[in-house]
């Protein structure tokens, strides 16, 4: 279980801090927000290698930040679905 600590969610806007996390989760998830064209801004920071908490940041043009968040995992998860089938045909 991922512990979350939402900062900031509005209408437009969503920052929160993951503790134990590092790169890895947040570089696709802020790579496929990046290629949405309703979000403004996508940025995430790790505070210390040693710590490994995450800050995430993210901010629409339209729509809400989880709706935004909600596509872009959807695209992962069908993207690797497509790379597993292509892999194990």
């Amino acid at each position: 279980m991922l512990n979350l600590e939402i900062l900031r969610l509005d209408d437009k806007h969503l920052e929160v801090k993951l503790k134990g996390e590092s790169y890895t989760l947040f570089s696709p998830l802020v790579e496929y927000l990046s290629n949405d064209p309703d979000v403004e801004y996508v940025q995430f920071d790790v505070d210390h290698p040693l710590q490994e908490n995450v800050y995430f940041k993210l901010k629409v043009r339209r729509g809400t930040p989880l709706e935004a968040v909600q596509r872009a995992v959807n695209t992962i998860l069908t993207d690797l679905e497509e790379l597993e089938k292509s892999l194990l045909q």
